[in-house]
């Protein structure tokens, strides 16, 4: 009696180019599109609210920041010359950046927050090639704390969202804040695989 051997699992370029099937795809794709729109879209509104933007700069400023989230998006796709992982990135605003621009804003004016955000660009450019070499070397450790760090920082960030900028939440906002949690609870606890 012979037996068959097992198939061998899949390489990994083999895996990242395997077909999905719809029934995973579907949710996934929708769920990264609600959060590509999510993001920027909130993040303008909470720097809006919090420097009181007339609604003119508003839109403009969404406008802006949906015209660059596409093109570093494009960038870090496509890649350029050594500009861009070659991956399908979305670049997206938001997070601990943002608490650090605003206070920067509420602290010392729009415009240094805004010089502050392309000086800290420059420096990240000047330095990506030495950290792109030195962050193999950081412990698992090290690099979950970092992740940590910045989640603790969004926290701060969402908070804004629901009590504005002024820290006096509304009923509504208060109320539409804690079904989010509890739906986002529900669907850890009751659903599962993909859904989950």
């Amino acid at each position: 009696m012979t037996t068959t051997p097992a198939p061998a699992a899949p390489r990994s370029a083999e895996a990242v180019d395997a077909r999905v099937p719809a029934r995973r795809l579907v949710p996934l794709a929708a769920q990264h599109v609600l959060a590509m729109i999510a993001a920027p879209v909130s993040t303008v509104f909470l720097v809006a609210g919090t420097l009181r933007m007339p609604p003119g700069a508003t839109a403009s400023l969404l406008s802006a920041v949906l015209l660059l989230c596409g093109a570093g998006a494009l960038l870090q796709s496509l890649g350029v010359w050594r500009v861009g992982g070659r991956l399908p990135f979305v670049m997206l605003p938001g997070g601990a950046a943002t608490a650090l621009f605003l206070q920067i804003a509420q602290e010392h004016g729009a415009p240094t927050a805004a010089g502050a955000v392309l000086l800290a660009a420059a420096l990240l450019l000047a330095v990506l090639p030495l950290y792109a070499r030195v962050v193999r070397l950081f412990p698992p450790l090290v690099m979950g704390v970092t992740v940590l760090l910045i989640g603790i920082a969004m926290i701060r960030v969402a908070a804004r969202l629901v009590t504005g900028p002024d820290g006096t939440g509304e009923p509504r906002a208060v109320l539409l804040a804690a079904l989010t949690v509890a739906a986002t609870v529900a669907a850890y606890v009751l659903l599962r695989g993909v859904w989950r």
